[in-house]
């Protein structure tokens, strides 16, 4: 019944909104009272914010589309707190006390659109049906609380959600109850203490285009978890706990254009990138990297702008960024460059370079004022012997594999070897006693 006049309502909506502002005093029906301490616009516009509220205002219009309760002392929604606002479009509920949101608060509010719960820090669980009703619902804020579980089916009422905001809240796995967006274009999960990223953590979330992770405690990810998301843009793990990519990590990217790295605990860069193939940003610096494979950056032809700075990384592959012919943006800043032979190849390449490079200042102390570039141009390289010989390019087609197995298969290999050298002694002390009697 609720729903089909919600449908009805809708429709008229919008005539309605223009209908009451047309209609002013002296022309039609006179205006109701607008709620003590707040501003009105018409019927339709009504601020309460910062006015001490401690309770919802009585006397809000059925008409109003947009309501805002923000900073106040809220601190309880009960059911029927919502029952008249049927032509709702807008609700900021942010800066509150809020404790609870009673199953079923916003049952009567068919037309909201969006709906602002941020820096409630008192409000730690979500009921099942706390969201009952919102069909239409597009945007959802509930960063800055303290929610550490999120009920498995309480996103099933909002069939509509296109964005969510979960920033900073106490989230120690990604929960379940994302399945069930599946029109969910953006969610942001930065800032809470997740420390792992499962194969099935976003299954279903295909319209997925923005998906941030920074400043949690990832550590591990495993195979595949990014595999559903075809039309992300953009992902953001920076500022986490990853020591390993994996080759083949991020498969099924096709789409990502702007990739954050930074500020974790890498050390090498293998072949981690093999799908991005429409990757145009990429953030690795602000790590521990020593070592970057020759191919690494291989199938990134559309990469603009990469950032290597604030690493361990003395030298670079010759060949590295030949193959990026769309590249501008270099920064390689703070890092132990040695300016010495191995990199001819490379210096030869950036004296040609038509973007835009920052870094590469040599680490030894007679060039520590100097750069690569420097030395090249005063012919400081010329005693090199010239490159030669074909360019060896590292294999990235290897399998999933992460450091923990690499260990393993090393010690296997190991023990093999060991078994095989025991045996073989073994049997040479026996074919000497034979022998001997």
């Amino acid at each position: 019944m609720l729903y089909a006049r919600c449908q009805d309502m809708q429709v008229f909506l919008l005539l309605l909104s223009l209908l009451t502002g047309s209609l002013g005093p002296g022309r039609g029906a006179s205006p109701l009272a607008c709620p003590s301490s707040c501003k009105c616009s018409g019927d339709a516009i009504i601020s309460c914010k910062r006015v001490g509220l401690r309770s919802l205002p009585k006397e809000i219009a059925a008409s109003t589309i947009s309501l805002n309760l923000s900073h106040n002392f809220l601190r309880l929604l009960t059911g029927d707190a919502f029952s008249n606002l049927t032509y709702l479009n807008s609700l900021w509920l942010d800066h509150n006390n809020l404790t609870f949101l009673y199953p079923g608060a916003f049952k009567s509010l068919c037309n909201l659109r969006v709906l602002y719960l941020s820096r409630n820090p008192r409000l730690t669980y979500l009921h099942a049906n706390t969201f009952k009703g919102l069909r239409n619902l597009i945007s959802l804020d509930l960063s800055h609380c303290n929610l550490f579980e999120i009920h498995p089916f309480v996103f099933t009422h909002l069939p509509s959600l296109e964005a969510l905001n979960l920033t900073a809240n106490n989230m120690r796995y990604v929960p379940e109850a994302f399945r069930s967006l599946t029109r969910l274009t953006r969610l942001s999960l930065e800032r809470n203490h997740i420390e792992a990223i499962g194969r099935d953590s976003f299954k279903d979330l295909g319209a997925l285009k923005e998906l941030n992770l920074r400043k949690n405690r990832i550590w591990t990810i495993q195979r595949d978890a990014f595999f559903q998301l075809g039309r992300l843009g953009v992902l953001n793990l920076g500022h986490n706990r990853l020591s390993d990519l994996p080759n083949q990590l991020f498969s099924g990217l096709t789409r990502l254009r702007t990739m954050h790295l930074e500020a974790n605990q890498l050390t090498e860069i293998r072949c981690p990138f093999s799908s991005l193939h429409s990757l145009r940003k990429l953030y690795l610096n602000n790590n521990r990297i020593f070592s970057i494979a020759g191919s690494a950056f291989s199938p990134l032809g559309e990469l603009d702008f990469l950032h290597l700075s604030r690493n361990n990384l003395s030298r670079l592959p010759s060949h590295l960024l030949v193959g990026l012919p769309k590249l501008r943006y270099i920064f390689l800043s703070q890092n132990p460059w040695e300016c010495d032979c191995a990199m001819l190849r490379l210096a030869t390449w950036l004296s040609s370079y038509q973007g835009v490079i920052e870094g590469l200042q040599c680490a030894s102390l007679m060039d520590r004022n100097m750069s690569l570039l420097d030395l090249f141009d005063q012919d400081t390289l010329s005693s090199c012997p010239p490159p030669s010989g074909p360019i060896r390019e590292e294999d990235c087609e290897g399998s999933y594999q992460n450091r923990a197995s690499g260990f393993f298969a090393t010690f296997e290999k190991m023990l093999c070897i060991l078994l095989t050298w025991w045996c073989s002694a073994a049997f040479s002390v026996v074919m000497t006693r034979c022998h001997c009697n």
